[in-house]
């Protein structure tokens, strides 16, 4: 269920998934990489973001992919500068 993909994507995750940031999984938002409805409620298309990045992800400062590993790929829309972030070595049972 959804509990279920919580917990599992803040295992994987462990902090927000924007380039440095700090903030513990848990106290971050679960977003959908590609936007819900079009993009399913699954652990391929959630990533752990703090507020702030959220936004700026929401509002089209950021562009994020993720690829089925867990890695992340973040574009600065304004310079083109890309960043990744990995996952933690969570490995997900379901693999």
């Amino acid at each position: 269920g959804s509990s279920d993909v919580l917990f599992r994507s803040r295992k994987r995750d462990l902090y927000g998934r924007f380039p440095g940031c700090a903030t513990a999984a848990r106290f971050a938002d679960l977003d959908h990489v590609i936007p819900f409805p079009v993009g399913l409620t699954v652990l391929t298309n959630l990533a752990c973001l703090c507020r702030r990045h959220h936004r700026l992800k929401t509002h089209g400062h950021w562009s994020l992919s993720m690829s089925p590993g867990g890695v992340c790929t973040w574009v600065d829309r304004r310079t083109g500068q890309v960043h990744t972030t990995e996952p933690t070595d969570y490995v997900d049972p379901a693999f």
